[in-house]
């Protein structure tokens, strides 16, 4: 409830102050719905991972942007449900892209668990979006990723909001992708296999819409039953009481419907 309140309290005082509504956070705007307290950190009208689901009565998925497409600034949700700069582990300093913009706009999904102990990621297509705007998609595709940590999934999803849709939002598959935008899926491999450096990441491949959706409902069931990884949501197990059923650490993942199309392969593959 005091989490709810919060964002018009600050837009009230941030209002009697002169300070402009949509404030700019790592170069880009902060969706409405949401404010910046900082310039590193952005509140929402609730607990950004909790407190809102993972999808819609009408088939499409919810999208968190934590990183517009345009932006090089690495934001995560954090164990209070805010979405903050990320720290480098490095200098300390706010962690950033060195490499050539997002291309995509990144972020995750509520209410989703995935292998790595964090949310499960997702990219949509098109024009940078705000900052912390939580919007509906359709899920065409997943790009199957691995970093030091193991798999690393990233679903890909179009906008399908009125004030969202450009020319992506016409899409329902890979297929139509490759037809209507040649090699923008060797670009998107390209860019995820270097962007934190060569060797950091390996992209294993591509999935078609359905594969997608067996890692969006594994994601989701894992939430429900509770963190077995080391990441942030794992962390905030302990803090959370809708967090409380754990499961083995050594619990059998089921795995895709073999094979996931190998990388620059279509769906006709």
């Amino acid at each position: 409830m005091l989490r709810a309140l919060l964002v018009p309290v600050v837009l009230i005082l941030a209002f009697l102050k002169g300070l402009p509504y949509r404030a700019i956070v790592g170069g880009a705007p902060v969706a409405p719905n949401a404010i910046a307290i900082d310039g590193d950190t952005v509140v929402g009208s609730g607990h950004f991972l909790h407190d809102f689901p993972a999808d819609n009565p009408d088939g499409s998925v919810n999208a968190l942007v934590e990183i517009p497409s345009g932006t090089t600034g690495k934001f995560d949700v954090g164990d209070d449900g805010r979405l903050r700069w990320a720290r480098d582990r490095n200098h300390g300093g706010r962690r950033e892209v060195d490499y050539l913009p997002f291309p995509v706009n990144y972020g995750m999904v509520p209410r989703t668990l995935s292998t790595d102990g964090d949310a499960l990621d997702i990219i949509v297509l098109g024009r940078g979006f705000e900052r912390a705007r939580i919007t509906h998609v359709r899920v065409i595709g997943v790009l199957a990723m691995a970093d030091e940590s193991g798999r690393d999934d990233k679903l890909v999803t179009v906008p399908i909001e009125a004030d969202l849709q450009n020319g992506f939002s016409r899409l329902h598959d890979l297929a139509e992708l490759d037809e209507h935008y040649p090699e923008l899926r060797n670009i998107i491999e390209l860019w995820f296999s270097n962007y934190w450096g060569a060797g950091a990441t390996e992209v294993l491949g591509w999935g078609d819409a359905f594969e997608a959706r067996q890692i969006l409902d594994d994601a989701k069931l894992k939430y429900e039953e509770g963190p077995t990884g080391s990441g942030r949501i794992a962390r905030h197990c302990a803090e959370d009481p809708r967090l409380r059923v754990r499961v083995p650490s050594d619990a059998p993942v089921r795995s895709l419907r073999p094979p996931l199309h190998p990388t620059g392969c279509g769906s006709a593959c």
